[in-house]
């Protein structure tokens, strides 16, 4: 028997033993092999066997013991887990021999998991379904069960896309009682006001929309005066009854925006609110934060001012009419004559400004929307491209000089507004563009393109005198492609995108959770109350951002998803395309008339054709021919994957495409 001192020795040597190990903490990353990764806190990347990822899930938290193999390779043996990753999922139901599984829907992971017998009843191989994770194989031998939480349907049922990629993004989509009450209690108050708005329902304020807009956000009043003009543009006031922190407030900045799926909308407030209480109809008092402007007939502005305000629009008007009123002696617009001398106005105005901001600011490239329409099947009918019009544009300015304004008071007020932000390239990727610059255009000296100057002054050149290389896509599709994704954040960033100082969204608050924060923020600053508390502003402003990506991740995703089934009734249909990614395998096309996204396999990994690759100028050349960003190409549809969301298409040359065009 083993004395006192004995037993103190032998846990002191287990104790060493247990230090002198690697012991690490890290998240798992699976891949389309039976192995996978550990990826650990400090950096590095440990393997973890075949045998091991049986008891493991995507994003699991494992501690594990890190030893290093003969090759000099960490590989990890795992302990324990810290905390499971992949809690819910969607995906199809499969069935092999008498066992039941779901083969889940989750990127890099193709295991499929086990349906208990008793989760089986009303399922069918080939649904759809939304699951959760009922117990992790982690303790269980590698035993993994999941629960069906709902099925989503099958492949052909109409509106499944939506369904399932609200699902599987995690959108919010059920509004909580808390939340439901309020919205209730906000639909049956009467309209109060009592914070000294100022009454101007007596300008003929108008609203400016698709003809199906619902949730009409903002109107404008426009007047012309000896300095230029005085525009004041009055938006949608929800936080007039949503304070911060109560229930519809949590629940708007959970979803962070309205987010249109294709087939079901995702709304930020409840229908009744957004389509009623909030939105700007004719004829109808509304509560408004208005921003009242001085622009000058250069187009600066020269002074600005928010305040609270009621007021009542005297039309809603569509972009078409408006449009139609301005260019041509027909016109389908029913409005008074003030309110279209006050749309000649308006167009003036935004003329000015354009005009100040491609001399002084940045101008976005144009780019057509595409409109898909759904038939009563809620598959696509018909995809419609429309181009933007004047009355586009003129709405466009009059929002931007407001949150123009926004930017500049926040500015003035720091830590009270969330700005929207972009810093211009990704600081890995400065050295590289200012590389390119001085290959392609030794005549400019771009200086530091971290600060705002230089980088306007060199895409202004570049977007008003492009280059144009033959062997290289050209420079200005290349810098873009070097750039960083916009962010919010509460720290006074400029805008470079843009070229502008600063920039706060405020112009559509029943749509986007962070106008709806600005406008709580602008009424705290005029009332002279101190800025909401937030404990972490990086933290609420990354999760805010986070959860716009998510949205336009699931819009994405639908819209892929309809797409493909709307190209697959079109295979062999002749299209024309701009290049919008380069490989070494092939090309990325967007198509002209559709607006989706194929690719065009032209070095398959195996065959005899020599293609050469540059990564740097994103160009491909094959047999004497190259193919860079932005090239136009003519493309037939060769083949649709509907399960893996993807349009494969075949390049052809011109005299192909017009001999193909002719026949068709």
């Amino acid at each position: 028997m083993l004395n006192k001192d004995a037993l103190q020795q032998l846990s002191q040597l287990k104790s060493s033993i247990i230090s002198a190990k690697d012991i690490a903490q890290g998240s798992v990353r699976t891949t389309t092999k039976r192995f996978g990764f550990l990826i650990l806190d400090d950096g590095r990347e440990a393997f973890i066997d075949p045998e091991q990822m049986m008891r493991v899930l995507p994003d699991d938290r494992i501690e594990a013991e890190i030893t290093t193999n003969s090759k000099g390779q960490f590989e990890a043996k795992l302990v324990k887990l810290i905390t499971p990753g992949l809690k819910e999922f969607v995906g199809r139901y499969v069935n092999k021999g008498t066992t039941d599984f779901v083969e889940p829907d989750v990127a890099n992971f193709n295991r499929w998991l086990f349906i208990p017998p008793q989760e089986r009843k009303g399922f069918e191989v080939g649904d759809l379904i939304h699951c959760e994770i009922a117990r992790h194989p982690f303790n269980s031998e590698g035993k993994t069960q999941v629960h069906i939480v709902n099925r989503l349907g099958k492949g052909e049922d109409p509106g499944v896309e939506s369904r399932y990629s609200i699902a599987k993004f995690h959108m919010p989509f059920e509004w909580h009682a808390p939340a439901q009450n309020q919205a209730s209690s906000i639909n049956w108050s009467p309209l109060t006001f009592d914070n000294g708005e100022l009454d101007l329902t007596h300008l003929p304020f108008v609203t400016i929309d698709s003809e199906n807009t619902r949730d009409m956000d903002d109107a404008i009043y426009i007047t012309p005066n000896e300095q230029g003009w005085e525009l004041i543009t009055a938006i949608a006031d929800p936080s007039k009854h949503i304070e911060f922190g109560s229930p519809l407030e949590l629940a708007a900045r959970e979803r962070a925006s309205t987010h249109y799926i294709l087939g079901q909308t995702v709304t930020m407030l409840p229908v009744d609110l957004s389509h009623d209480t909030y939105s700007l109809v004719p004829e109808q008092k509304r509560p408004t934060v208005i921003c009242r402007m001085q622009i000058l007939r250069d187009g600066t502005i020269s002074k600005y001012e928010f305040a609270e305000a009621l007021i009542r629009s005297q039309c809603k008007l569509s972009y078409q009419g408006v449009f139609d009123a301005l260019t041509s002696n027909i016109s389908t617009l029913s409005a008074p004559v003030h309110v279209h001398d006050m749309l000649v106005e308006l167009q003036a105005f935004a003329q000015a400004r354009a005009a100040y901001r491609q001399a002084n600011a940045l101008v976005m490239e144009e780019r057509a929307d595409y409109a898909f329409v759904l038939n009563d099947q809620k598959k696509i009918d018909h995809i419609e491209k429309r181009e933007r019009n004047t009355a586009h544009r003129m709405i466009e300015e009059a929002m931007l000089v407001t949150n123009i304004c926004a930017g500049e008071l926040f500015l003035q007020h720091p830590g009270y507004g969330i700005f929207s932000s972009h810093i211009g390239f990704r600081p890995e990727r400065v050295s590289d563009a200012q590389a390119l610059v001085q290959e392609d255009r030794p005549d400019l000296i771009p200086g530091d393109l971290t600060q705002l100057d230089n980088f306007k002054a060199l895409f202004r050149e570049l977007r008003t005198n492009p280059t144009n290389n033959p062997n290289s896509a050209p420079l200005h599709s290349l810098l873009q492609r070097m750039l960083q994704a916009g962010s919010l954040t509460f720290d006074p960033i400029p805008h470079f995108g843009l070229g502008f100082n600063a920039y706060a969204m405020v112009t559509s608050p029943i749509r986007r959770y962070n106008d709806l924060f600005n406008h709580i923020a602008i009424k705290r600053i005029l009332r002279g109350l101190p800025p909401v508390e937030i404990a972490d502003k990086k933290q609420f402003a990354d999760a805010l951002q986070n959860q716009l990506n998510t949205g336009r991740q699931a819009c994405r995703f639908t819209e892929t998803w309809l797409g493909c089934q709307y190209a697959a009734q079109h295979v062999g249909s002749l299209h024309q395309g701009s290049v919008a990614l380069v490989n070494s395998f092939g090309l990325g096309i967007k198509l002209d008339d559709w607006g989706l996204d194929g690719y065009a396999l032209l070095a398959p990994k195996e065959g005899e054709v020599k293609a050469q690759f540059d990564s740097r100028r994103l160009s491909l050349t094959i047999e004497g021919k190259t193919w860079r960003l932005d090239d136009k190409v003519y493309v037939l549809v060769k083949e649709v994957d509907i399960e893996k969301r993807k349009i494969n298409l075949e390049v052809v040359s011109e005299e192909t495409a017009q001999r193909l065009s002719a026949w068709l």
